[in-house]
């Protein structure tokens, strides 16, 4: 492995116009980047021939999406385009072989492609954005039969600035719903992000203004589905671009019953305020909550630790600032020792033109922070030889070793494929399958439990800048050959563990299948929003949190997640009758002796 570095390293030295370049000088860069090489293994293959992109044109880059969409398992990469023509290309054991679909699509600039299942029938849908034309849906009919139905499917089919879309099922009905963000200028006709709620029957409703979402040219480049508070109910995070314009957070009500959203980034610390191109969430420091990585300009990147209450501290550090412009981000564990590194994409915000862009703009190579166990620690040089030019980017495993790679759709007429070189450690490569729950089970979490070692994930679809990673979770294990438990809290509330789990393996988890033998942990309250049917004995997850408190505690009481118990409120108005009266104090002696929350 360190050969091949060394080999790649002095290859591109030599090649450089210097003279006068001894030994004794290679030998010292070779080791360098031996030393480097043994926290960080990404490193650039040239292996892979055949995906052409033709990045040349267009402003602000295109998407990418790194997802199966043709059902055999393997990860697959779609790619847009600055005029329109989008590439599809199918793995073929380790590399790519280009697949036309046959869509139609306008002569402008796409951004975001999302595949995904939104008719719950077992193959991929294709959303794809458009900036300054509408936004294009094609529904799956079977063996990649892609057929367009944009003009009757609810979205809207003006022509605005849209950039990143992403799926969740906010409401929990087992249909995925859709949210565009669009960066809308002054000069335009008022526009704002849309939500869609999926009806069912192939159709979306936009919901944005009745749901809290509203608002007109909020310049949104990208945003994410995440469970910031582990309630059940998704929230979102909006970034914006620009000084004078915060990110915005949307956190979800349905807890109490009714689904809407409040905007509460400010109460959160949330609200930051700089030229914010993506947002990638995960739990980077393993202590089971969402933590955030902001990309920005010059004036710097973002960085936020959850407290694990759901309020943000800024821990932005010198070198994670970066203080480039900068893109996508990803987190991908390339040594797959537990800890997932950071890697950042930085490019340029002007009009591409290719080749000359790469004189004007030659110095912009991208950055991978090690992770050195929840420490984010500068690798410094290992790109500093290649400038990719990278706006979007996405992980998977193509060549199914195991170990989780990247592709940069940077600038060029190629893509840029990295991949992570195996090693000693394990690793274990989980996907989801959802059945009373949406069918790409978005929006679930997965624990994992190693000793005394923890793993929290939350699965998406649409992260980063304009970008779709893999479905195949990957958890690098270290030196474990097997993990203690798998747990799926899936999207509509069930739960589920798989116990003692063999490392280094592919594994597909079905919802609802989980094996139970003489004892089956998980909620046996039959009216719980978790109920486990397959559970035998009850482990004290149990939430009842989407009913309303009346319906369970009965008037004047509440029920306490904490506690498990219904408990008096302890607000004076016990009845909710609007005064405090003598009624009240009946409410309140009637329940005299309980704890109140």
């Amino acid at each position: 492995m360190y050969l091949k570095l060394l080999m790649l390293y002095c290859r591109r030295i030599i090649s450089l116009p210097f003279l006068g370049f001894g030994l004794k000088t290679l030998l010292t860069a070779g080791l360098l980047l031996y030393s480097l090489a043994v926290v960080a293994q990404l490193v650039e293959d040239d292996a892979i021939m055949g995906v052409l992109t033709d990045h040349t044109g267009g402003y602000l880059g295109t998407g990418v999406s790194f997802a199966d969409f043709n059902g055999d398992g393997k990860d697959d990469l779609s790619f847009g385009h600055h005029e329109g023509d989008l590439r599809f290309y199918v793995s073929t054991d380790g590399g790519f072989e280009e697949l036309d679909l046959g869509l139609t699509t306008p002569e402008v600039q796409s951004k975001g492609l999302l595949w995904a299942d939104i008719d719950n029938d077992g193959d991929q849908d294709l959303f794809a954005a458009f900036r300054l034309a509408p936004n294009k849906l094609w529904i799956n009919e079977g063996d990649m039969n892609m057929v367009d139905v944009s003009e009757t499917c609810g979205i809207a089919q003006d022509n605005r600035r849209s950039f990143g879309p992403a799926y969740g099922d906010f409401d929990r009905d087992g249909r995925i719903d859709l949210f565009v963000s669009n960066y809308g200028y002054g000069v335009d006709i008022p526009q704002g992000n849309e939500l869609y709620r999926n009806l069912g029957d192939g159709t979306f409703e936009e919901v944005s203004d009745d749901l809290g979402m509203g608002g007109a040219n909020l310049q949104s480049f990208q945003a994410q589905w995440v469970d910031v508070d582990r309630d059940g109910w998704l929230d979102l995070n909006v970034i914006r671009d620009r000084f004078i314009y915060p990110n915005l957070f949307y956190m979800n009500n349905g807890s109490s019953g009714e689904v809407t959203f409040e905007e509460s980034a400010e109460s959160m610390g949330l609200d930051v305020a700089i030229n914010c191109m993506s947002t990638c969430a995960h739990d980077y420091d393993r202590d089971g909550d969402i933590d955030f990585f902001l990309s920005g300009g010059l004036e710097g990147n973002a960085f936020l630790q959850n407290d694990g209450s759901g309020n943000f501290t800024d821990i932005t550090t010198e070198s994670l600032a970066m203080n480039e412009i900068c893109w996508a981000g990803q987190w991908i564990d390339v040594d797959s020792d537990g800890w997932e590194e950071l890697h950042v994409a930085t490019s340029i915000a002007v009009y591409v033109d290719y080749p000359a862009i790469l004189y004007q703009f030659n110095q912009e190579p991208d950055e991978l922070f090690t992770n050195n166990q929840g420490t984010l620690e500068e690798t410094g040089t290992l790109f500093q030889s290649v400038t990719s030019l990278g706006y979007s980017t996405a992980i998977g495993d193509y060549n199914d070793d195991g170990f989780v790679d990247l592709v940069s759709h940077h600038i060029g007429p190629t893509p840029e494929f990295r991949t992570s070189t195996p090693n000693e450690n394990n690793w274990l490569k989980v996907r989801l399958e959802g059945t009373e729950s949406n069918r790409d089970a978005i929006g679930s979490k997965i624990e994992i439990w190693r000793g005394g070692n923890y793993w929290y994930r939350e699965t998406y679809c649409g992260e980063g800048y304009l970008s779709q990673n893999s479905r195949w979770e990957h958890f690098g294990l270290g030196s474990a050959t097997e993990v203690d438990s798998v747990t799926i809290h899936w999207p509509n509330g069930l739960v589920e563990t798989w116990q003692e789990t063999e490392a280094n393996q592919n594994l597909l988890l079905i919802e609802g299948t989980a094996p139970c033998e003489d004892s089956c942990y998980g909620c046996t309250y039959s009216n719980a929003c978790n109920y486990n049917t397959l559970a035998t004995i009850d482990d004290g997850t149990c939430d009842f949190s989407c009913f309303f408190d009346e319906v369970i505690c009965g008037q004047g009481s509440i029920w306490n997640q904490n506690t498990a118990q219904c408990e008096v409120s302890c607000l004076g108005d016990l009845n909710n009758n609007g005064t405090i009266d003598v009624e009240d104090l009946l409410v309140f002696l009637s329940a005299f002796a309980s704890v109140c929350p």
